[in-house]
């Protein structure tokens, strides 16, 4: 994935970069996503650095802050994280295809509640 500021930044979205989230940020992977909204805006943009440093070990931390406060709104930074977030979980596939797999997930997650109450009655 990239994210577009003063220049293109490729973001790596393998497990280790899911790893090195948590060990960053000292929670699992899903407690983060569950708490993005009331997290602090240098922890979002921390996020995504994590993803640049993994494709690119000579980029500094603060270089990346300041190309993303000088190049994207609150807006972008939001659609950046959700992408990279789809991007994490599901490496290599388009946006669509993510959404497609999640829908997919979601359907099924419902026809198995579904059966679980059908066979509770």
């Amino acid at each position: 994935m990239y994210v577009k500021l003063d220049k293109d930044y490729e973001i790596k979205t393998t497990l280790g970069t899911i790893r090195e989230i948590e060990r960053v940020f000292g929670k699992s992977f899903f407690e983060i996503i569950k708490d993005i909204s009331a997290m602090k805006i240098d922890d979002q943009i921390k996020l995504l650095y994590v993803g640049a440093k993994k494709a690119d070990d000579s980029l500094k931390e603060k270089d990346f802050i300041a190309a993303c406060e000088d190049n994207i709104g609150i807006g972008e930074l939001i659609e950046n994280l959700e992408r990279y977030f789809y991007a994490l979980q599901y490496p290599g596939l388009s946006e669509e295809e993510v959404q497609q797999r999640i829908g997919k997930k979601l359907h099924q997650s419902n026809l198995m509640k579904q059966k679980v109450l059908i066979g509770s009655n």
